[in-house]
Formats: C-alpha cells, structure tokens, sequence
C-alpha cells in the first residue's frame, strides 16, 4: 500500500527528496529482518510505506506530526535490524535514524557523552578512549548504545566493570507518539544535557 500523494509530499518537505523512498529495491531492503519467522511466521515482513531518513529531533517530531494527521503508521529504529524495529504485520512508515549519527559532545571532566540514536557503540568507545575515558557498550561495537541503555535494558557482558547500562542515561530527549518532544533527567530540569 502506497502513502496518499499528499501525505507523502508532507513528508518530503521536511527532510527532502534526497531522503524519502518509496523505491521498492530500497523498500524490500527493510522487509527481511532476522527473527521474523519467529513472531510472524514468515522471513519477510509487508513492504514498507516507504522509508524517511530523518536528520534531528526536530524532523522526527514533524514526521510524527504528519503521520499522525494522516493516520500512518510507522516505526523509528536506530541500527539494528531486528524483528521489534522493523517487523509487522501490516506495512508502515520506517523511520531510518541513520542521519543521527553524530557524537556531539564528550566532557572529559564529568565524564559523560552526549550522542545522537545512530552512534555505535564501537565509533562512540574509540573516541572516549582518545580522551582517557571508556565508554559503556552493553551492545554489540556496531548496535546504538541509545537504544541498548534505553531499549534493551542495558544488559552486556561489560556490566560488570561499567556497571548496568539501564543506568547510564543522565538525560534523554524523546518524541513521544503524539509529536511532542520530552526532555528526561538532567534534561527536564532545564539545566541542559547535565
């Protein structure tokens, strides 16, 4: 099932066509997921919609914003490709974080990291190692250590020496089901990332 035109027009003037799809080679790319037959029955999962690759918060809440206007469904994954990102049973929206991929801050002094969904926990320990730090990675050197502190629970091997990853989120910045952004921990008292 394709998006109405107008719909999709909406979401091409946020992020533009550069980084909106509805090519089916690209979209077939998103339909085999590793653990689909098990929750599904089948290794491939209905095509989706068509994929937006957002680039900041503020693009995700519009997206959000337009889908909710036109009662599209979506799902937003970070890097993994596995059944709970990207399997379904009926086709939806995928919203590709891979565009927010960017370390933007990392305080050697109070020794926390500030990182966008797409930042791998591989790229993210390399540049904490270059500042004498060492980073959690309660996820494989390729998954998103945001999804794994706040998702998956944070569970890894490395907990015994950096402690459990469910802990480690000072701050987090979400866009909620209904668009509207909210701002947890050392966030929501206004004082910035910490």
């Amino acid at each position: 099932m394709a998006l109405e035109r107008e719909a999709y027009r909406a979401l091409e003037d946020i992020v533009g066509s550069k980084f909106l799809t509805e090519e089916p080679a690209i979209l077939d790319g998103y339909c085999f997921v590793w653990g689909n037959e098990m929750f599904f029955g089948d290794k491939f999962s209905p095509r989706p919609h068509a994929v937006i690759l957002p680039g900041s918060t503020e693009e995700v809440q519009a997206i959000v914003k337009v889908c909710n206007r036109f009662g599209v469904i979506y799902k937003a994954h970070a890097s993994g490709f596995c059944s709970a990102a990207l399997a379904g049973s009926e086709s939806f929206l995928s919203i590709d974080l891979r565009r927010m991929n960017r370390i933007l801050e990392i305080d050697e002094k109070n020794m926390y990291a500030v990182v966008e969904p797409y930042v791998s926990a591989g790229e993210l320990l390399l540049e904490t190692m270059k500042k004498g730090l060492r980073s959690y990675s309660g996820c494989s050197p390729t998954a998103s250590p945001v999804a794994s502190a706040t998702v998956y629970l944070g569970l890894s091997p490395s907990q015994i020496s950096g402690g459990y990853g469910g802990r480690t989120p000072l701050g987090v910045e979400w866009v909620l089901p209904d668009g509207e952004i909210l701002r947890l921990g050392s966030l929501g008292t206004g004082a910035g990332w910490f």
